[in-house]
């Protein structure tokens, strides 16, 4: 087995996009949690004491963590293989088997000549893997119907591509990475830690699955001719060049533009010093500026793998942001 190239066909460069949400998510539950905490040491108004309050302790909230973290890692992994899988047997992807290096774009499995079902069947395994990961957290905090969004998650998963007629080919890519990527993964952690959501938790979610549609675009943009060919119509390919290049752009500007509206009213106080937390968006900003400016000299390469490396930086500058308001 080339272990090198099942590595390269995980696609590590989209990973970052499926930790950053449970990041998040997470400091969105810890803000939470402390009010709620403060609530009842300064009057109890919480009466009696939220039952999510009570069993959110440290302890559980790390378990819950490391899991979701393994949970997204796992699902995005199933997610890529799947991809591989359907568009290796289509086609749409014959001529992506050589490695990144020599083709500028990212190595594909079958297209390198692994046989398909192998790569079904590391989906169904990363799949797997996914469901032990939801499972257990459904068990530690009790939230079975969490189950049907599980299921939405993994169907999202395989008919991006799969299936007769995949909705990845018909520009609802986009949507979906919106969906599940922003709204689903941020807010599920938040419900999963805290028992709750609310708009913090919401401002997030939607940054963070701004930035994975970001990633998407910049990478559908890379592949709109090869896609058209193959008759797969990405937003891409819908709209042409010159829209889809003005809708990256929209696209992270109303991610700065949520970043500004969460952190413009907060400050941070350590001991009598205190600090404006909208400082938080300077390195967020700065680096979404610089994949528009690298995509815009048409670097697509040097453009995506930023794209999805600035998903991870976002999310950790709202993590510190968040969770500095805890000091």
């Amino acid at each position: 087995m080339n272990t090198r190239l099942w590595i390269n066909g995980m696609r590590p460069k989209t990973l970052p996009a499926s930790v950053a949400p449970v990041c998040v998510g997470t400091a969105a539950a810890l803000v939470v949690r402390a009010r709620l905490q403060e609530q009842c040491n300064s009057g109890c108004s919480v009466t009696p004491p939220d039952s999510n309050l009570i069993q959110a302790t440290p302890g559980r909230i790390a378990v819950v963590f490391v899991l979701l973290v393994f949970l997204a890692l796992s699902m995005q992994i199933a997610a890529n293989f799947s991809n591989d899988y359907s568009d290796g047997i289509r086609g749409t992807d014959e001529n992506r088997g050589a490695a990144e290096a020599v083709s500028g774009k990212p190595q594909r499995l079958v297209a390198a000549g692994v046989n398909p079902r192998k790569v079904l069947r590391a989906t169904l395994i990363a799949a797997g893997i996914t469901c032990v990961m939801g499972l257990t957290v459904m068990a530690i905090t009790g939230h079975w119907w969490m189950i049907l969004v599980g299921i939405c998650c993994l169907a999202a998963g395989w008919f991006y591509v799969g299936g007769k007629h995949p909705y990845g080919y018909h520009g609802l890519g986009e949507l979906s990475v919106f969906i599940f990527f922003g709204l689903v993964a941020t807010l599920g952690t938040e419900y999963f830690v805290i028992g709750s959501v609310d708009l913090t938790g919401i401002l997030a979610a939607c940054a963070c699955g701004l930035n994975s549609v970001g990633l998407l675009m910049v990478n559908n943009y890379r592949d709109i001719d090869s896609d058209r060919e193959a008759g797969k119509h990405t937003y891409a390919v819908l709209v042409g060049k010159r829209m889809a290049r003005i809708s990256l752009y929209l696209v992270y500007a109303i991610s700065i533009l949520i970043s500004l509206v969460q952190f413009v009213t907060i400050s941070w106080t350590f001991g009598t010093v205190s600090v404006p937390a909208v400082i938080i968006v300077i390195p967020i900003a700065a680096f979404l500026l610089l994949i528009c400016m690298k995509f815009a000299k048409g670097h697509q390469s040097k453009a995506s793998v930023l794209a999805g490396k600035g998903t991870l930086v976002s999310a950790l500058c709202w993590t510190v942001g968040l969770l500095l308001e805890l000091v």
